[in-house]
C-alpha cells in the first residue's frame, strides 16, 4: 500500500488494543494474506467470530443480495428477515422470544436488565463466576469475574457477586434473598477454556428452578456450533431461562441475540429496552445464512470429528513437552494450559504465519473455523510443534 497503515493507526486510532503482526488485506477460508502477499493460517479467526472462515461464498452471496434490496429498518417497523432469524433460533433451541442487538456485551446487558425487571425491585443481585468474561460495557464488566478487566472503571455497577467455577459449596454461600439470577458461560473462553461440569450445571438448574432464580447462559462464544452442538447448553440436556448469542451468529457481521424463555418473556414491555441498529434486515439475513451453511455442510459433525483429532494431537504434544500442563477442549474450542507464559509462544507462532491466541497469562487458545479441514489442522499443529521445540 502507498500509505503506512501502522503509522496511520498510531496517529488516528484510539489505543485500546495491543496490535502486532502485519497488515492484513484479504481472507479466504482459514487463511489470511498480508499486504506483502504472505499467507497466514488462521486457527483463531476473528476471535471466534468467523466460524465459517473468511469470506464464505454463501455468506458473501447473501450479503451482496441483501445489500442491494434493504439494509436497515427501524425496529418499530416489521422486517421479514428479523422475524425469520428469530424463528430459526427458537426452532433450534426451545420456546422463546428473541431480542437483537449488535454485540455480545449488549446481549448480556439485555439479560441483566431483564433480570432487574424480573426481580421487581425486590431482588436484583446476580451471581457470576471467577474467571468469567461477559463484555466491556459497565454492567457486563461488573458481571465479569476478573479484576484485571475492571481496573480503572470504579465504581462498578452494584449487585454482582462472584463464586468459584464448578464449586457448589462456594456458590451456595453467595446466594441471598436478593438473588434474582445466575449468569454462567458453559465454557469460560477468555478465562482459559474452563468447562462447566455436568453435575454442576444440573445442580444449578435444579436450584434455580426451585428458588425462582433465572439461569442465564452466556453463549457468546459457545453458541452456533462451537462445542459440537448448536448451543452449548445442549451438551447438558437442560434449558436455561435466558441465553445470549453473538460472535458466530453473524460469521463476521456484528449481531447478537438475547433469547428469553417464552413463559417469562412478557415481563418486558415496549419501551423498556431497544437497540437502534439491532436486528437490521442485512445482519439478520446473514444470520439466517449462517444457520443454512451449518446445516448444509453438516458442520456440527465436522466440529466433533476435527475436535477429537485436534485434542488427540495436542495430547501427544503434552507427552513430548513438559511445560504443557493440561489440554482442555470441547468441540473446536481448545485451551492449552502451560507452566510458562503463553504470550511469547503466541508471538512466535505468528512469526511462523500461524494465528492462535494467548489468554489468561498461561493459556494458548485454538478456535478454528467450524469447517476447518484436517490438512489445515495438521499444518497448524506442525507449526505449533516447531514453536514448542524452541522453548528452553
Amino acid at each position: 500500500m502507498k500509505e503506512d497503515i501502522k503509522k496511520i493507526f498510531s496517529h488516528y486510532v484510539l489505543n485500546t488494543y495491543s496490535r502486532l503482526g502485519p497488515v492484513f488485506v484479504k481472507g479466504k477460508g482459514s487463511y489470511l494474506w498480508d499486504e506483502e502477499g504472505e499467507r497466514y493460517l488462521d486457527l483463531f479467526p476473528g476471535w471466534g467470530v468467523s466460524i465459517l472462515g473468511h469470506c464464505h461464498p454463501q455468506i458473501v452471496k447473501a450479503a451482496k443480495r441483501q445489500l442491494s434490496v434493504l439494509i436497515h429498518l427501524p425496529n418499530n417497523l416489521y422486517s421479514p428477515q428479523q422475524a425469520l432469524l428469530a424463528k430459526e433460533i427458537v426452532n433450534s433451541s426451545f420456546a422463546a422470544k428473541v431480542f437483537f442487538a449488535n454485540s455480545g456485551a449488549e446481549a448480556v446487558e439485555g439479560a441483566i436488565k431483564f433480570s432487574r425487571i424480573y426481580g421487581q425491585g425486590k431482588r436484583y443481585e446476580i451471581i457470576s463466576f471467577y474467571n468469567s468474561f461477559h463484555g466491556r460495557t459497565l454492567a457486563a464488566l461488573s458481571a465479569t469475574g476478573q479484576k484485571k478487566y475492571q481496573q480503572g472503571f470504579s465504581p462498578l455497577v452494584k449487585g454482582f457477586k462472584y463464586a468459584r467455577f464448578n464449586d457448589w459449596g462456594d456458590f451456595l454461600k453467595k446466594v441471598s434473598k436478593k438473588t434474582v439470577a445466575v449468569i454462567i458461560e458453559p465454557v469460560q473462553g477468555e478465562g482459559g477454556v474452563n468447562i462447566a461440569s455436568l453435575e454442576f450445571i444440573e445442580r444449578l438448574r435444579n436450584f434455580c428452578s426451585r428458588n425462582d432464580i433465572l439461569l442465564i447462559f452466556d453463549e457468546v462464544q459457545t453458541g452456533m456450533g462451537r462445542t459440537g452442538k448448536m448451543f452449548g447448553f445442549q451438551n447438558y440436556k437442560i434449558k436455561p431461562d435466558i441465553f445470549t448469542l453473538s460472535k458466530g451468529l453473524g460469521a463476521g457481521v456484528p449481531i447478537s441475540a438475547l433469547v428469553v424463555k417464552k413463559e417469562i418473556s412478557a415481563v418486558i414491555k415496549p419501551g423498556m429496552h431497544a437497540s437502534t441498529f439491532g436486528g437490521s434486515p442485512f445482519v439478520c439475513r446473514i444470520g439466517r445464512e449462517v444457520f443454512s451453511v451449518i446445516k448444509k455442510e453438516k458442520l456440527l459433525n465436522n466440529v466433533k470429528v476435527q475436535g477429537k483429532y485436534l485434542k488427540a494431537r495436542l495430547d501427544s504434544f503434552k507427552k513430548k513437552f513438559s511445560f504443557i500442563k493440561e489440554v482442555r477442549s470441547i468441540g473446536l474450542m481448545v485451551g492449552i494450559e502451560l507452566k510458562i507464559k503463553s504470550s511469547p509462544l503466541f508471538i512466535e507462532a505468528l512469526k511462523n504465519k500461524l494465528i492462535i491466541n494467548s489468554t489468561h497469562d498461561t493459556v494458548l487458545r485454538v478456535m478454528p473455523a467450524l469447517n476447518v479441514r484436517r490438512r489445515e489442522l495438521d499444518s497448524g499443529l506442525d507449526i505449533l510443534e516447531r514453536v514448542f521445540k524452541k522453548v528452553k
